[in-house]
């Protein structure tokens, strides 16, 4: 019996130096240490700095608000292109602060694009693929796998109806719109161009539901069609075929001359019958709803990583070496 409690008592010694893992240090709990998260705003980035100037204020806006999470230690902003910081900076900061997490919030329009499929979801280090690695390196980009782990919540299409319904209604007034139709002007993508299709459909489903609008078409406008206004032009005719007035829409975060101005208004302008085109040069920000999806975003995220114990399970660069 001494035998068989002595033997016990070894096996319970053994296992507990087991959990507590290399160095002899004991395993990190969940309860008794809190996971530390930074969270990372990332959107595209442009020239224009009426553009840069809306996405900073959205993360000025939210930042109070996502640092009063669980957990969470620092607010960052980067953009992919055109305007700094980038990612990679952004990612170095938070390990040099010790971060144990970051979650990463794309300020995109669509979910599926290339710019989160072939750019962000490797400069933030959720995927790495050598080939694309070497792509995005030969581009001039920096890229850095942070210490931390990485998570990413989903994109703004899922809420993207609610603010061009707003901005439909506004430029409707007090008219019916029974003989109104509405063109949304979006961005576009020559890879995930069916993606970008169905993110517009969807849009234009839930407007004829909720308006007497039973017409909506929509064009590209970016650097898919080298930021040419001839689509725009081409739909915006096609619907005056049909109705009496059409309400142009665009669909993009933020106001950039180049986009609003060069190429809508200018498309606008072409048309022979403009003064039948209603057309305003705003964009999705600023708009309270997006600030309110960010923080909530952020809350869901947060809540995951402390349920799941954040810190008790290590990210792949923090593991033990092989031989523990």
């Amino acid at each position: 019996m001494k035998a068989a409690s002595f033997l016990l008592g070894l096996l319970t010694i053994g296992l507990s130096v087991f959990v507590a893992g290399c160095g002899g240090q004991p395993a990190p709990s969940g309860s008794s240490e809190e996971t530390t998260t930074g969270i990372l705003l990332v959107a595209h980035g442009s020239k224009s700095s009426t553009w840069v100037g809306m996405v900073e204020d959205l993360a000025e806006q939210v930042r109070e608000s996502v640092l009063a999470r669980p957990g969470v230690k620092a607010v960052r902003l980067a953009f992919i292109e055109d305007t700094s910081p980038d990612i990679a900076s952004e990612m170095k900061a938070f390990d040099a602060e010790g971060l144990d997490e970051v979650v990463v919030v794309p300020l995109f329009i669509g979910q599926e694009s290339t710019l989160i499929n072939t750019y962000m979801q490797f400069l933030t280090g959720i995927r790495s693929e050598a080939k694309v690695i070497k792509q995005l390196q030969n581009e001039g980009f920096d890229v850095y796998y942070p210490r931390a782990r990485v998570s990413m919540t989903p994109a703004l299409s899922e809420i993207l109806k609610k603010n061009v319904l707003r901005r439909v209604e506004a430029l409707r007034g007090s008219d019916s719109g029974e003989d109104m139709g509405v063109l949304l002007v979006g961005y576009g993508d020559q890879v995930y161009g069916q993606q970008m299709e169905e993110l517009m459909e969807g849009i234009g489903r839930y407007l004829k539901i909720k308006t007497e609008m039973d017409t909506v078409a929509y064009a590209f406008c970016g650097r898919l069609t080298d930021y040419s206004g001839a689509p725009v032009v081409e739909a915006i005719n096609e619907l005056l075929e049909l109705e009496n007035e059409v309400l142009v829409v665009p669909v993009l975060l933020g106001v950039d001359e180049m986009l609003q101005r060069d190429t809508i208004q200018a498309a606008v302008n072409a048309v022979a019958t403009s003064s039948k085109v209603r057309y305003k040069q705003d964009a999705v920000l600023p708009d309270p709803v997006v600030n309110e999806w960010v923080i909530e975003k952020v809350q869901e995220a947060v809540q995951r990583i402390q349920a799941a114990g954040g810190k008790t399970v290590p990210s792949p660069n923090r593991s033990c070496k092989p031989d523990c």
